[in-house]
């Protein structure tokens, strides 16, 4: 409800290619490239239910987002220690085991400020090879134009998003683990042309 209401506040509108690959294997790790602010409405907006996130700890400040994250049962880890950030992810396994819900995480770890693809940790593909689920590429290709950095409006405008095909991690192991990621982020980087 939330965004639907805030997209059309906004003018937020979606084309979406390959939607059908949002429901094809769910629960699945949904992956997507970060951008803008206005990226937390085009993911919560293509997914709508059965979801939970994990972000940044300092988006509990953001009046209204932080409160919505929290009761909508996101994890909002602190990046500067990896250890906290890895205790704090393990109860999404049982998220996803036990109530079937799918996790939405941004690889790079924060926004491109160039709009670039950054390298991607291995947090979301370690998550997903643990739960027994598939990783779901999403990438969005023009969230800039609803909110480009450092500016504090948002825009209306028509964000193109292409959603994979979900990818297996069955065969995936700890060794292999730095190849998969990469081999997913290259499909980001192709369709992103």
């Amino acid at each position: 409800m939330f965004t639907e209401t805030a997209g059309a506040l906004i003018g937020l509108e979606l084309e979406i290619r390959g939607e059908a690959n949002l429901w094809q294997q769910r629960p699945a790790v949904f992956v997507f490239n970060h951008q803008s602010k206005a990226d937390l409405l085009v993911i919560l907006k293509l997914l709508r239910q059965d979801v939970a996130g994990v972000g940044k700890k300092e988006l509990r400040n953001m009046p209204i987002i932080g409160q919505v994250l929290e009761l909508g049962g996101a994890v909002l880890i602190d990046r500067k220690n990896s250890a906290s950030a890895i205790e704090a992810m393990k109860p999404l396994v049982d998220v996803m085991q036990k109530d079937g819900k799918s996790v939405v995480i941004a690889p790079e770890g924060t926004r491109s400020v160039t709009g670039k693809l950054l390298p991607f940790k291995k947090g979301a593909f370690h998550l997903a090879r643990q739960a027994g689920v598939p990783i779901v590429p999403v990438v969005i290709h023009n969230s800039m134009d609803v909110a480009p950095k450092g500016d504090f409006v948002f825009r209306p405008a028509t964000v193109v998003v292409d959603v994979l095909k979900p990818i297996s991690t069955k065969r995936w192991t700890a060794k292999n683990m730095a190849k998969q990621v990469e081999a997913v982020r290259q499909q980001f980087l192709k369709t992103l042309g």
